[in-house]
């Protein structure tokens, strides 16, 4: 009897031990990502300097088309934002000073409406711009955001501690009928400057199969 007490008293403790290091180990992962979400919130306006460039790809998942562009910044103005130039010798876009882009004629479908500093985690706010859709109609975008918090993602240019923004509104074309809910996440990395993936839905009506794009960051240089 003594024997199996103490087996008994020997699988007790062992379990005892397997329960403690599962819970020191859940406590070190939970507190890494506290010690992340502390270092990188509440999060500032980047600062461009000129030669900054980024290279996305840009990939329609429905048609599995895909684009490779590169932005480099040609200069930086007073009010913190930056002229950038697409590829070598292209033209050029805005990159206002929180990281969205303008849309032009050199990017019509950008419609850069996320990002709004400083980011603050379970901050909320509304964000709406214009653009261009595929069919070349103007198309009015309105979304609520929220700063959802800190993550990490991995990208073809590496792996980033990121902030991810959850957007969820509609999109509406300026003539015509049409429209439907659209959801948009983004992730931005502070030590690249912009956001290194979005991730987009969007459907006619709310029905049928969602339009769904994704942007990736390939490689950067920035400086600090």
């Amino acid at each position: 009897m003594k024997a199996i007490e103490s087996r008994r008293s020997s699988v007790h403790f062992g379990s005892l031990a397997t329960v403690c290091l599962l819970a020191a180990g859940f406590a070190a992962s939970t507190g890494s990502a506290a010690a992340a979400e502390s270092a990188l919130l509440p999060q500032d306006a980047p600062h461009y300097r000129a030669g900054d460039n980024w290279t996305y790809q840009w990939s329609d998942l429905l048609s599995r088309t895909s684009r490779t562009t590169t932005q480099t910044v040609t200069s930086v103005h007073a009010d913190g934002s930056a002229s950038l130039q697409i590829g070598p010798g292209g033209r050029q876009l805005e990159l206002t000073p929180e990281a969205n882009v303008i849309p032009n004629g050199a990017a019509p479908n950008a419609c850069g409406i996320a990002l709004h500093f400083p980011l603050r985690a379970g901050t909320h706010y509304e964000a709406d711009c214009q653009a261009v859709g595929a069919a070349g109609a103007t198309v009015l975008r309105r979304a609520q955001c929220e700063v959802e918090g800190v993550e990490e993602i991995k990208t073809r240019a590496g792996s980033f501690t990121a902030i991810r923004i959850r957007m969820k509104g509609v999109w509406t074309p300026q003539s015509g009928a049409g429209g439907g809910p659209m959801e948009e996440t983004l992730w931005y990395a502070p030590s690249a400057k912009r956001v290194v993936r979005e991730e987009f839905q969007g459907r006619m009506g709310g029905k049928g199969v969602p339009a769904t794009t994704a942007t990736e960051l390939v490689r950067y240089a920035v400086k600090p």
